[in-house]
């Protein structure tokens, strides 16, 4: 059977703006306060929420009907569990999940100001060949982590790409479950998905695992590089009849992606790359073409739309985290594999970007120190006028040597007067070194003026190395 669509459906038309509550919307959810509609669809319905440090999030609360299935609310909580452990590169962080006062499921995930990929193509029509590629690798990461992490996210489409300022980042795993089979709860026979992004197995009720995500990640790039769908239009058993019997139209993309794409939409799973292998061929293959358009990881389309979010309520409390810094680490050496082989490697105490004063910062370019990547995302700044602002910085670490590298602690911030701020507090949990394969991810406040900015981060990354400079 084809369930009904997703609960990411736009309600509110170009704009990123989250329409009013309606009457019967309840004004908070577990802790959450609702500012207002991100969407809805025929699972339920997406609201724009705050936590008490004011914090944006998605709070996306399940349909009446489903709520009165406990087999449904069982599988939906389990499939929410597995998705915590995806580590949140490329992704939308799921934070959590719980019921609401009437007994419906929800889950919790970041909010992601941008504008989905499918209302972006719809409007100024396919993407630049420099977007494109940054597409192409970010989902591909994306889907690297979700995998690693053991799931399978079985709905990726357009409308669950957002194109953001700091790159492209996966969203809705409200369907996505645990590949172990202790963690299976679909049932047979049953097809989960949208009509039109489905993987053969899908339709044929064969077991679904990553390579169906990597058959859906070769249409969205078709996509998103033509305008088109590559098995064309229709209703979904005319779709489900070309999936199955009729050969891909890729004309229009560059031709080293077309071949990615079409290796992807082989319709035997066994024949199509993983996603660890498309980010291998995206940052480190054969043509120039590829190596210079990844370069920079992520050129934002210049006519992206743009995004506006509502102002907090003045009813909403506000408090900072007790903690002034924090951490957040892991292990992901699978991600480290696929994400940076094949980048050219810097010098000890260098720091490398692939098109020096190409663009006006460093946000998300990938910045070498040695054997250590440094990707920097941009600053999120809260605060008022009469008791001055707090900045968050975070930043993601990747050891791709072969030894241990010992770290040096935060960088230092300047602000648009030269003034430099060290971290607010000590970093406690701080690693001291980060060993061969990890990546660990940083989060860090700063305090400044209200009327200050954020220009640029300073200082040295490793023991011994020396400063490097990132502009925000």
């Amino acid at each position: 059977m084809i369930p009904p669509g997703p609960w990411s459906t736009p309600i509110d038309g170009p704009s990123a703006t989250s329409a009013p509550l309606s009457p019967s919307d309840p004004a908070a959810i577990g802790g959450y306060t609702l500012l207002g509609r991100l969407g809805t669809g025929g699972m339920g319905t997406v609201y724009l929420g705050s936590s008490d440090d004011d914090r944006l999030v998605a709070v996306k609360v399940v349909r009446r009907e489903y709520s009165e299935d406990p087999d449904f609310t069982s599988r939906f909580h389990s499939e929410v569990e597995h998705a915590q452990a995806v580590a949140s590169f490329c992704t939308a962080e799921v934070i959590g999940h719980g019921e609401a006062a009437d007994g419906r499921p929800y889950m919790v995930t970041e909010f992601i100001p941008g504008t989905p990929l499918d209302r972006q193509i719809s409007t100024y029509g396919k993407l630049e060949p420099a977007t494109l590629h940054g597409v192409a690798f970010g989902v591909a990461a994306a889907l690297t982590a979700i995998h690693s992490a053991g799931l399978v996210h079985r709905d990726l489409k357009p409308a669950n790409v957002i194109l953001s300022m700091s790159g492209p980042r996966v969203i809705d795993f409200g369907i996505a479950r645990a590949v172990d089979a202790t963690h299976g709860h679909t049932k047979t026979g049953e097809v989960v998905g949208t009509p039109g992004w489905w993987a053969p197995e899908h339709l044929q009720a064969h077991p679904v695992g990553p390579p169906a995500d990597i058959f859906t990640w070769g249409c969205l790039v078709a996509y998103a590089g033509t305008g088109r769908h590559p098995f064309g239009e229709g209703p979904p058993m005319v779709l489900a009849h070309r999936i199955l019997e009729t050969e891909p139209d890729t004309a229009g993309l560059p031709e080293g992606l077309a071949h990615l794409v079409r290796r992807a939409l082989n319709r035997w799973p066994a024949n199509r790359p993983t996603a660890q292998e498309l980010l291998l061929a995206l940052v480190g293959g054969q043509t120039e073409q590829t190596t210079e358009a990844i370069e920079e990881l992520w050129d934002p389309p210049q006519n992206l739309l743009p995004v506006t979010t509502p102002a907090p309520l003045p009813s909403l409390r506000r408090r900072r985290p007790p903690m002034a810094v924090l951490l957040v680490a892991g292990l992901v050496a699978v991600i480290a594999a696929g994400l940076f082989i094949g980048l050219r490697t810097g010098k000890q105490g260098v720091v490398t970007a692939g098109v020096p004063h190409a663009r006006a910062n460093d946000i998300g370019r990938r910045l070498e120190v040695g054997d250590v990547q440094l990707v920097v995302q941009r600053p999120s700044c809260r605060g008022a006028a009469d008791r001055g602002q707090t900045c968050l910085v975070e930043w993601a670490l990747l050891n791709m040597g072969g030894s241990k590298v010992d770290l040096a602690g935060p960088l230092d911030l300047v602000d648009d007067e030269g003034i430099t701020r060290a971290a607010v507090g000590a970093v406690k949990d701080s690693p001291a070194s980060i060993q061969p394969g990890d990546m660990i991810s940083l989060a860090t406040e700063y305090t400044l003026p209200a009327d200050r900015r954020a220009v640029r981060l300073i200082g040295p990354v490793i023991t011994g190395g020396g400063d490097i400079e990132v502009r925000l």
